[in-house]
């Protein structure tokens, strides 16, 4: 098990106890199943996170295409999965459920509709007859709510809930490894698979020409042959990097003849506003003024992507373009864009619970210390690197 907030890991304790013993019956008369050997009708892959987890689980939607060729593939993911995965001739068909997570900054809470939802997605998942069930996540909700109450034969996950006797297999999850390696641990169960390892996502000509278009519209000008994509916002305020840092990138952008475009939610729009306001000429936001598939298309035709641990990131780790990340309240090791084009700015001077990032204890005005720490000119010179 692998829970850092320590009254959270009491009260799972507790709860895969209570699993095992209701269990125990059952797994006594249980047969164990090769599940190398199976050949599934139908597999429902499950992730509901962020959008930067989504993305990092792509390379999975591989494995599993080519070692099961004849399989209905079904994934079960939030919004924005939807939009970057619905036509992926990987995934046979895409659901949607938006799990209200509570570190948003706008937060979703679980009210009589969305349990409505919820019970609405689980009974016809189970009308659908569910042959294996693999959630990348290792949540144990998920496990029993889309796993077990869906009637799903055999279920697969990691061990970061416990080693609970609702799954059939169970793969390690190892905080020394990437996101992107711990999802294709969870599929070794099903045989020596091999396949790429790099996050994907695929865009067709016609939205790579008709982002160029906005872009132009929006800057007034012909597409820039030397095009910065800026992300500087999270979720989570903890891996924020101060504004007056990211004016100082943006200068040195500009003296190097880039337009930069600043990316972000409509939540984001008046930071982003304010950001530029200092800028005349070849700044321009774009917060809010996107689709998700519409910022992939963005992040692909750009000259380099710079921004702090977000899913802007991991949009740009699919394509062949300079990342520069800014990290430091977060393991980069963890959750770094999954690319050999990402070069990764950090401080190391964290000495905060890495693991729950979710808020610093030794905040200087207002950022995490480890971020302030992180002088723009580390983030200039990695820009240098990158471009050479």
């Amino acid at each position: 098990m692998f829970i850092h907030n320590k009254k959270k890991k009491f009260v799972l304790s507790i709860v895969n106890v209570i699993i095992e013993l209701i269990s125990l019956p059952a797994k006594l008369f249980r047969k164990e199943t090769n599940l190398n050997n199976i050949e599934p009708a139908k597999i429902l892959l499950l992730r509901l996170d962020h959008i930067g987890d989504v993305i990092m689980t792509s390379p999975s939607f591989s494995l599993m295409r080519e070692r099961f060729p004849a399989a209905r593939i079904l994934l079960l993911t939030n919004g924005a999965g939807k939009q970057l995965y619905q036509e992926d001739h990987r995934i046979d068909e895409v659901w949607v459920f938006n799990w209200p997570w509570g570190q948003q900054r706008i937060r979703e809470k679980f009210s009589w509709s969305k349990i409505k939802e919820l019970i609405e997605i689980i009974l016809k998942l189970r009308r659908e007859n569910i042959d294996v069930f693999v959630d990348f996540r290792g949540d144990l909700r998920f496990i029993f709510l889309f796993g077990v109450l869906t009637g799903a034969r055999f279920r697969v996950s990691n061990s970061r809930s416990g080693k609970s006797s609702l799954l059939h297999h169970i793969s390690d999850y190892d905080v020394s490894k990437h996101e992107v390696e711990r999802s294709l641990d969870v599929l070794k169960v099903f045989g020596n698979l091999k396949g790429p390892v790099r996050p994907e996502i695929y865009l067709n000509n016609t939205e790579i020409s008709d982002v160029k278009t906005l872009i132009e519209k929006v800057i007034n000008a012909p597409l820039p042959g030397k095009l910065a994509v800026i992300g500087p916002y999270s979720s989570r305020d903890v891996k924020s990097w101060p504004s007056v840092y990211f004016v100082e990138v943006i200068s040195y952008l500009r003296e190097k003849d880039f337009t930069v475009l600043i990316v972000g939610t409509a939540a984001d729009q008046n930071h982003s506003e304010d950001l530029i306001s200092g800028f005349n000429e070849g700044v321009f936001s774009f917060a809010g003024k996107t689709t998700v598939r519409e910022l992939a298309a963005m992040v692909s035709v750009s000259s380099v992507v710079v921004g702090v641990d977000t899913g802007v990131l991991h949009l740009a780790s699919c394509f062949d373009v300079p990342i520069i990340a800014i990290f430091g309240s977060t393991r980069s090791i963890e959750f770094r864009p999954f690319s050999p084009f990402a070069k990764i700015v950090e401080s190391n001077t964290c000495i905060c619970n890495q693991f729950l990032h979710l808020k610093c204890d030794h905040e200087v005005e207002g950022y995490a210390r480890c971020l302030y720490q992180l002088a723009p000119k580390m983030v200039i010179q990695a820009i240098d690197e990158a471009l050479k």
